[in-house]
């Protein structure tokens, strides 16, 4: 299968299409981000001169003719954690780069994926003019709200659609149900933590009442078994959910944002890139390669972050192209 992927970052599609036996031939990817295009390379084994760089700089009369579009066009358009000025940000604008993509290679599937505020009361204006101008091009719209959490155990709730080209489409894609009931300690490699910084120590000890000058708020039930700790900017939050929290870029932005695992009455240390890249369904391998290369804990925060869950994406897959490829 012919593809092309559009803000490709690490490359969670191609992922989930080896892992279920689809045969992929790379037409282009397209990442603007220089560390995020190499880590794409690297992980996919493809050259650099692959990538279309910038969205809004494609020649679709250069471009060759594919059968699918993964696209995941910048969520902070419509993220909570972002401005939420939707289609109005230059960066929701996007979408319509893909299309005119879309528009002028007609291929048989597109599948994209999104914050799930998409598809909220609030955007929902915004999310029907996308499916509008798709249907008008000529393809049927399925889309379904989905958290990871029945397919991996992290929670990340977010909107998927699909779009079948109308001559091929014989009506019958059905989105995937989940029923992943792992726990998120299985999953990670417990032995694999890092230091916690000088500030997240100090308000862990005021949680275990070694800290006595300090007065921090605490959030959630105080114990320290199977236990995700957050620094919040109110003080800790206690999380002991079967999901892990949702893996975000903040981790890579500094200031001791990545979250402080504690099991077995124990702090062991905040979680790794290594061990975010599991979650979200990639290779402890994958963030070693690129550890390897010379990507810094940042990045590698931020690429699993910005990322897809690759068994969400895997189940669709098996839904729309197993049978057909």
């Amino acid at each position: 299968m012919r593809v092309v992927s559009l803000f490709s970052g690490i490359g969670a599609y191609e992922r989930a299409l080896k892992n279920v036996g689809i045969d992929v031939e790379l037409v282009n990817y397209c990442e603007i981000l220089k560390d995020k295009s190499r880590a794409y390379s690297i992980l996919h084994n493809v050259s650099e001169e692959k990538n279309l760089w910038d969205v809004t700089k494609i020649d679709t009369q250069k471009l060759e003719d594919f059968d699918l579009l993964v696209y995941s066009t910048p969520c902070q358009s419509f993220s909570i954690s972002g401005k939420m000025l939707g289609l109005e940000d230059l960066r929701g604008t996007l979408f319509y780069n893909a299309l005119e993509v879309i528009k002028a290679k007609m291929p048989k599937y597109c599948v994209m994926e999104n914050v799930a505020n998409l598809a909220g009361k609030r955007f929902a204006k915004d999310f029907e003019a996308m499916r509008d101008a798709l249907e008008l091009l000529g393809y049927n719209n399925y889309w379904k709200c989905i958290n990871a959490k029945d397919f991996i155990p992290q929670n990340r709730d977010r909107v998927y659609l699909v779009s079948i080209r109308k001559d091929i489409d014989d009506g019958c894609f059905l989105f995937p149900e989940g029923n992943d009931n792992r726990n998120w300690w299985d999953l990670v490699d417990l032995k694999d933590m890092r230091p916690l910084t000088n500030r997240q120590q100090r308000m862990v000890d005021y949680a275990m009442g070694i800290n006595k000058e300090d007065s921090i708020n605490l959030e959630g039930e105080i114990y320290f078994d199977n236990a995700v700790i957050t620094l919040r900017q109110s003080g800790l939050r206690f999380q002991h959910n079967r999901e892990y929290p949702t893996i975000t870029a903040f981790y890579g932005k500094g200031g001791g944002n990545f979250t402080i695992i504690a099991k077995d009455g124990k702090v062991l240390g905040g979680i790794t890139p290594r061990n975010c890249f599991k979650l979200m369904g990639f290779e402890f391998e994958d963030s070693e390669l690129l550890t390897e290369k010379g990507f810094s804990n940042s990045s590698q925060y931020i690429m699993a972050g910005d990322s897809v869950c690759v068994p969400v994406l895997e189940k669709i897959f098996e839904e729309l192209l197993v049978e057909k490829k």
